[in-house]
């Protein structure tokens, strides 16, 4: 989907203290060989404090820093991955409760590509819509809790961390603007976060604990030869969409956000597909924060702006991987430096 018509008119940013990766070592959370490879820091955790009161924080920034009324967003879309608070409940009606308005808000659970899903579902919303304005993208999470080990569930150079991103797109020009944005379904590999786990009744409802990187070792055991091409040619056609749809090409990316991983995992699953060197990813800017569901990539180009590393004319490239599976991406291009920087 190409953007042109809808702009970045605000953004927020919200992360809890750091944990260090020696202070999980000293504690027993995380084996030393575990960190060596991966050159990962720490990750930040949230304590007691619920992932919606982390995505309120960040959308009270945002709102802050912009001085626009978050009432004028028409559309509310609350991406999330990990359990939010009483089952039944919505988080996005919390958020909305205290930032205030009346607007269509609701939850999407679109694994950790829920930024690029909802981007896309807002920019389409916003056109379909004459009435409305604005709609305003939030994600939080928090993954202290007892289903989920957030040193080792994922594994492969992988933290799983605390935090919160609020972003704000409208009609009206802002500092960045959209230019594409895309998702690309592989559902021949849906069984890769599924595997050796029953679909009923669901883990969460008799306390079986989360581990991703379990389910992930055996569906490659038995479906390791799908993965690979499947993965790749999905690569491909997302590169292929995007470089039509905007006319630019590996040279004009000022910088790629991924998912906060390991260095090394980077280098080698990502960057030989589209031929960008590893000083070009914001990979160490999520070093000590861990992966942080669907807000990775906004919590990166947030801290790029406050560090002065992007102005008028750069490209910000986003990628993103997640259960299903989906292989997604987002392209913006930076129109101007924003007044709260």
């Amino acid at each position: 989907m190409r953007g042109d018509d809808v702009y970045v008119r605000g953004l927020g940013a919200h992360l809890p203290e750091p944990v260090t990766v020696e202070q999980a070592v000293a504690e027993g959370h995380l084996d030393p060989e575990d960190i060596a490879d991966g050159e990962l820091t720490g990750v930040r955790v949230a304590g007691d404090t619920p992932a919606p009161e982390l995505a309120l924080r960040a959308a009270r920034q945002l709102f802050e820093r912009t001085g626009i009324d978050p009432t004028v967003a028409g559309l509310l879309v609350y991406s999330s991955v990990w359990h939010q608070g009483p089952d039944g409940w919505g988080p996005q009606s919390y958020v909305q409760r205290h930032l205030g308005g009346d607007a269509l808000a609701i939850e999407l659970r679109h694994g950790c590509t829920g930024v690029f899903s909802a981007l896309k579902l807002a920019a389409g919303y916003l056109r379909g819509n004459e009435d409305v304005s604005d709609a305003l993208l939030l994600g939080g999470e928090n993954f202290g809790t007892p289903l989920i080990d957030r040193w080792r569930a994922t594994g492969g150079g992988m933290l799983v961390g605390d935090g919160a991103s609020a972003l704000l797109l409208g009609k009206e020009p802002g500092f960045a603007k959209l230019l594409w944005v895309d998702c690309i379904a592989v559902p021949e590999l849906e069984g890769m976060h599924r595997a050796g786990e029953p679909l009923f009744p669901p883990g969460a409802t008799t306390g079986r604990e989360l581990n991703f990187s379990a389910r992930n070792l055996r569906f490659l055991q038995e479906h390791g030869e799908l993965m690979r091409p499947l993965l790749m040619k999905a690569h491909q056609d997302l590169y292929d969409r995007w470089t039509n749809a905007t006319g630019l090409g590996v040279d004009d990316v000022t910088y790629l956000s991924y998912m906060n991983t390991s260095r090394t995992t980077i280098e080698k699953r990502l960057l030989p597909l589209l031929g960008l060197p590893a000083e070009k990813t914001t990979w160490e800017i999520g070093r000590d924060i861990g992966h942080l569901g669907v807000s990775d990539q906004l919590v990166a180009l947030d801290q790029l702006l406050l560090d002065g590393r992007l102005k008028p004319g750069d490209h910000y490239l986003m990628y993103g991987l997640g259960p299903g599976m989906t292989v997604a991406g987002a392209m913006f291009e930076i129109t101007e430096v924003p007044s709260w920087t």
